[in-house]
Parts: structure tokens; sequence; C-alpha cells
């Protein structure tokens, strides 16, 4: 009499088994991956936001104080950040005016008088501490880098900002061109349009594309 023995229980995944799960894996990592993307620029859009609204209270105070808006006295300057370069003079401009810290970078009519260091050292120093405009700023909203200080926005990248120059209307040798969408100036933020970053905010009323990609942009026009 012959006697069966049971088969031994098969062990282990099918390759189709495998596939499966793997896909499984794969489809929750990619939503946890994009969902963490996601509260990243939400949130970096957040603090820019925040941090640009604060840009406009302090550069108010600093036209009550001057009777003027602030203007980099070195237009053109760039800075290298990640694998972008970025026209800078607003950026190092801001850091100085509002901070109070140095004001070699501000296109200024007189030389302030007293003790201030026109070169930024990222402190305040006895004569400097009138100069402030915007009070306990954090260490967030600026960075020190090719040895100049910068305001950056949430994506760790330089603000934009252009004064607007005066229109003449009669003619006699004032500016024929604004180089400003607002009559006192432009402040913005490339946000993320990561293609862009040398354009102007006075580009996004001529070209079409542009005007279609600075919907990215956290400005205030």
């Amino acid at each position: 009499m012959k006697i069966r023995l049971p088969r031994p229980t098969r062990a282990g995944f099918t390759l189709i088994e495998l596939v499966v799960v793997v896909t499984i894996i794969a489809l929750l990592f990619a939503l946890t991956i994009g969902g963490f993307t996601y509260a990243q620029r939400s949130a970096a859009r957040s603090k820019t936001t925040t941090t640009l609204k604060a840009i406009q209270s302090a550069l108010e105070r600093y036209n009550t104080e001057f009777g003027e808006y602030p203007e980099p006295s070195n237009p053109g300057d760039t800075v290298s950040m990640g694998n972008k370069i970025y026209e800078a003079s607003g950026a190092t401009m801001l850091y100085q005016a509002l901070s109070g810290d140095g004001y070699n970078n501000i296109k200024i009519a007189t030389t302030p008088s007293g003790d201030a260091d026109p070169n930024s050292n990222g402190s305040l120093d006895e004569g400097e501490s009138k100069s402030v405009m915007l009070t306990d700023m954090p260490k967030e909203i600026w960075v020190f880098q090719e040895n100049k200080y910068y305001m950056i926005d949430g994506f760790g990248r330089p603000f934009q900002y252009t004064k607007a120059v005066p229109i003449d209307p009669n003619g006699t040798g004032g500016a024929s061109t604004a180089l400003t969408i607002n009559p006192t100036y432009d402040l913005w933020s490339y946000g993320e349009d990561e293609e862009n970053v040398m354009a102007r905010s006075i580009d996004t009323l001529t070209d079409e594309q542009l005007k279609q990609k600075s919907v990215l942009w956290i400005k205030n026009w």
C-alpha cells in the first residue's frame, strides 16, 4: 500500500507578487515625496509673502524717514546661488537700508555723519542702531555670500528690487522710459520660476511667455 506524502508548501513570492509589492511601495513613496515637496513649496511661498510684506512696511518707514525710497548704488551686480546667477544689487541694498548695517550699497546724496561703518559686518554698531527700519530681522531672511549680505526669499534666493524713475512729462531731460510697473518701486521674488531669473519686472508687460510664467512670482504689482 502506497502512502502519499503531502507536498511541501511553497515558500516565498512569485515574480508577479514581487512586482505588485514593489509597485505599491513605489507609489506610496511617490505620494509621500510628492506631498513633502508640495508642503516645502507652500511653506517657501508663505515665508516669501510674509517677508515681502515686512520689507514693504520697512520701505515705507524708510521713505518717511528720508523722503524717498532707497536705490541700489551698484546696479548690475550679480550673485551665484545654487546653479543660477541672479541680479543682486537690490538684495544687497535692501539688507543695508532695512537692517542699518552699512550703507555702501545704497545710492545716497550725502555720506552719513558719525561713526557709522559704510561696510556691512552682520551686526549693528552703536552709530548704526538709529538707521534700523526692520527691527528684529531674523537670520532666515538674509544670507552672507560672496562677501556681501543679501535679503533672500523663502526659496533662498535674493529678492529683486527696482526703484521707479520719474518720467519727465515736459521732455526736459528726465527719464523717458519707465523701469517699473509701480510708480514707487517694484519688489518681487521669482518664486518657483527657475527659468527667468534675470527677468525684470517691466518685462512681464511686454513678453507674453514671461507674463504667463510670472504667475509663479510673488510680487507687489
